[in-house]
């Protein structure tokens, strides 16, 4: 699970790690959320996203796929119910959190064709709660492939530590 600020760097660094596995699904809210017209940030427009979300990566899951959620997961709320619906689905998870300083977050967000509003990311940024027991990527300090080899090594020692178990 990526989570973070629009900008951050959780697209790309998701895209990278997707084709070093051998079957993925890189499930993005991104994507879910331009199905939703007119798109209001709202509640109950988040709570439809990330509902629909869990479920692809419950499908992927379950037809033998690697699930990548790339999302903001604002709130630990939206994170802990992931993981409780999809963790019994899979050996092991991983939530990276991609973190980066908002003006660096805010000119790449102005580059995207699918731009958030800038007070949005703003907001996001000021409530953003920062996830327990998570990997920290900071991409002014990383590049997206050494994010994604890294985390790639920390799944492997994940699962190996799993299958000795």
């Amino acid at each position: 699970m990526f989570c973070g600020i629009p900008g951050s760097g959780k697209t790309t660094i998701a895209s990278a790690l997707s084709v070093k596995l051998p079957r993925s699904a890189h499930i993005q809210t991104d994507m879910v959320r331009a199905m939703v017209h007119p798109q209001k940030y709202s509640a109950g427009e988040s709570r439809f996203v990330y509902s629909a979300v869990i479920a692809l990566g419950r499908t992927a899951l379950i037809s033998g796929y690697d699930a990548i959620l790339d999302g903001t997961f604002l709130r630990e709320d939206f994170r802990r119910e992931a993981l409780d619906r999809l963790a019994h689905l899979s050996a092991t998870h991983l939530v990276a959190h991609v973190v980066c300083g908002p003006e660096l977050a805010l000119r790449r967000n102005a580059g995207r064709e699918d731009a958030v509003p800038e007070d949005r990311v703003l907001r996001i940024y000021r409530n953003f709660e920062v996830p327990k027991g998570a990997v920290a990527i900071d991409t002014s300090q990383v590049g997206p492939e050494e994010a994604a080899e890294a985390l790639l090594a920390r799944l492997e020692q994940k699962n190996s530590t799993v299958r000795t178990s």
